[in-house]
């Protein structure tokens, strides 16, 4: 094992033509292996999944759609309640 001269991480092998050569992940740094060093690598290519998986909730469920009735009903009740407040603070 390896680590890159010039950041230290750690390099991976990686297949060039018909050579094999060290290369850094993180700077890009690259060194050809020797003819002796060749035998402690080996390079796998392994197949993962495709699937996205999530672990949070995106939504409960539908929100519950609400009447122009009540949507209309709590604006006046909330107009009234700002009116009182209103006149209160010019009254002190």
């Amino acid at each position: 094992m390896k680590f890159c001269p010039k950041c230290g991480t750690m390099m991976i092998p990686v297949k060039r033509g018909n050579r094999t050569i060290l290369k850094c992940p993180k700077c890009g740094y690259e060194e050809e292996l020797k003819s002796k060093e060749l035998k402690d690598y080996k390079i796998e290519v392994k197949e993962t999944s495709k699937k996205i998986r999530t672990t949070s909730v995106v939504s409960e469920g539908e929100e519950k759609k609400r009447a122009r009735e009540e949507i209309e009903q709590e604006k006046e009740e909330f107009y009234e309640v700002f009116l009182d407040l209103m006149s209160e603070e010019e009254g002190s």
